[in-house]
């Protein structure tokens, strides 16, 4: 047996066949595949979105029969131990080893090298540490009464408690050390888990000392780490204290409660909220497609993470002004994601734990609904920012909105946000929108083209140039617009298809295409630099670079074709999703 990386390049077993057929049969492929993917019963397999890619129709599928994964949006599949591989980024052994582990399977020592085996005993043993350790803490939670009286004033109920596994790091210097050294546990393990610190003076005592402690799993559910929350608010160190990085656990790439939240996805949709509070609050009201990262800022990793199980993501960070600031830098993240992005905004006063117990489930999940887009919130922290009733002050809202429509590249969200600007400052539309395009490197509709065309520069270089060669062909001999081989539709939208249908207009009318005729079209000065760049150049173009001109804009036109359709495939019925699937594969083979 033989198993290639993407690159083709052969990688030898480290384990026999036996052994990974053991492990293949031992994990079926669709309660593994379960774990990371909301699949429903399609015949005889199931269907699901696709972790791999955005998208909104489901076309990931898995047989149970096959024991195979296949994605017909991106193409994607494989076998169980290949998904792992993909969704966890791991290398072929430890996604084997992490799917023996999963089936209680012990891999063999001696297939693989003696420091990987050496490191995959350490982390097992680490991960057991966790284990035994959170049920310590389980057992002392349940011994003190303080510690119940304090959870039960935060409204957590027994049923919370156990379903989270929270606990009680007692009082005291030495109680976690002494537990893990009558279960047998070296110093070394102790310290390596960040759980137990050594002192200058070389005494060792433990991290958490009288806190709730919570378990923190990642999302395969094993436990990598604890974060505790203060009792007595008199004592000395931070309100919330979390584990250190380690082997096991890092802060910047696991989110508190994603074991339960992947399981509990509403409209492919996941809430990002700030604490711990807050996801056990909304989980204990019902709310369950929650996750909160670990005591730092939100990061890139989390963003991926997030993608493997949703689409759209919801802010709900704390009313005041360290949630706002929490909030602004998870947005400067997830804007370069794929993922939509929406803002719940909470009262100054609350955050998601006190307004769910003050006004309940329904009304949250009503503002869950009412969350806004990113635009409207970076548009609304605009207005706040300066005062309207001032012209100086409408001026410079008005210039920096304009910045932030910039960013967009859906026409239909400039249209309409560009419109509400218009309502709210008096001023004209067509101001706006051409503010808006003047510097944004995105192609314009026909409707737009009056307003700015030098966008064009903007575009792909091989697609530019070849749409000015082929026009600048047709000028001096409109004879090559006779073959139809290209349309109007071929053409980048705005300044390029419309000079197109302006040359192919003049040419049907049997009108003369001189330089004076098509400026003569051309009112914007704007418009007049790239008409006047070609018509000036004089360069000969030969009927082969003219071919190679024409199979480049249908590449292109191909290309930005196909996007169009995966954009309709996700809104079609299953019946116009498989015509349009077709019409894709065509365009495909065609390129």
């Amino acid at each position: 047996m033989r198993y290639y990386r993407e690159s083709g390049e052969k990688m030898a077993p480290r384990y026999s066949e036996e052994v990974i057929n053991q492990v293949l049969q031992a994990n079926d492929i669709v309660d593994v595949v379960s774990e990371y993917v909301t699949l429903k019963k399609a015949g005889s397999s199931y269907k699901g979105k696709c972790p791999f890619h955005n998208e909104k129709t489901a076309s990931f599928t898995v047989s149970p029969d096959k024991q195979l994964y296949h994605c017909f949006g991106c193409g994607v599949g494989g076998n169980v131990i290949g998904f792992v591989m993909a969704i966890e980024n791991l290398p072929f052994v430890d996604a084997l080893k992490f799917l023996a582990r999963r089936a209680h399977i012990i891999l063999p020592e001696n297939g693989s090298s003696a420091e990987d085996s050496e490191r995959y005993r350490k982390k097992e043993r680490l991960y057991e540490l966790h284990r035994e350790l959170a049920n310590y803490y389980y057992l002392c939670l349940k011994k003190n009464r303080n510690a119940q009286y304090y959870l039960a004033g935060r409204k957590i109920t027994p049923e919370t408690i156990k379903a989270y596994g929270l606990g009680l790091a007692p009082d005291g210097w030495q109680n976690a050390l002494g537990f893990l050294r009558q279960k047998g546990y070296t110093d070394q393990e102790m310290l390596d888990s960040g759980l137990v610190m050594r002192s200058e003076n070389g005494r060792m005592y433990d991290r958490f000392r009288n806190r709730i402690m919570f378990p923190i799993l990642n999302a395969t559910g094993r436990i990598i780490g604890f974060g505790g929350r203060r009792i007595n608010e008199d004592d000395h160190g931070p309100k919330y204290l979390n584990s250190p990085e380690t082997m096991v656990f890092s802060k910047g790439t696991e989110l508190f409660n994603m074991n339960h939240a992947k399981s509990n996805i509403v409209g492919g949709q996941m809430l990002i909220v700030e604490g711990y509070m807050d996801v056990i609050s909304l989980y204990q009201y019902g709310v369950r497609n929650t996750v909160a990262a670990l005591g730092t800022a939100f990061t890139a990793y989390h963003a991926a993470l997030l993608g493997r199980y949703v689409g759209e993501v919801v802010l709900c960070f704390d009313g005041d002004a360290a949630g706002e600031s929490a909030t602004q830098k998870a947005i400067a993240i997830l804007k370069n994601t794929p993922l939509n992005v929406k803002i719940l905004r909470l009262p100054i006063e609350d955050d998601p734990d006190t307004y769910i117990q003050k006004h309940g489930k329904d009304a949250f999940e009503k503002k869950v609904t009412e969350a806004i887009t990113i635009v409207e919130y970076e548009i609304g922290l605009l207005r706040k920012k300066f005062d309207l009733s001032q012209t100086d002050g409408r001026i410079k809202y008005i210039n920096q909105a304009i910045a932030v429509l910039r960013q967009l590249s859906d026409e239909v969200q400039i249209d309409l946000y560009s419109k509400r600007l218009a309502r709210e400052t008096g001023i004209d539309l067509k101001v706006i929108r051409r503010e808006v395009y003047r510097k944004k490197p995105v192609d314009l509709t026909e409707e737009d083209v009056g307003e700015k065309i030098d966008y064009w520069q903007k575009m792909p270089k091989a697609y530019e140039e070849a749409q000015i060669l082929f026009l600048r062909k047709g000028m001096l001999e409109p004879e090559v617009f006779k073959s139809g081989r290209l349309r109007a539709e071929h053409f980048s939208p705005g300044f390029f298809r419309e000079l197109y249908e302006l040359i192919t207009g003049l040419f049907e009318k049997g009108e003369q295409i001189s330089p004076a005729a098509l400026m003569n079209h051309f009112e914007d000065v704007e418009q007049v630099k790239p008409v006047s760049a070609i018509l000036m150049d004089d360069t000969p173009i030969e009927s082969e670079k003219l071919e190679e001109c024409i199979k480049t804009i249908m590449y292109f036109y191909r290309s930005a074709e196909i996007e169009r359709i995966k954009q309709e495939i996700s809104k079609a019925s299953e019946e116009e999703a498989a015509v349009l699937m077709d019409k894709m594969i065509t365009l495909k083979k065609e390129m």
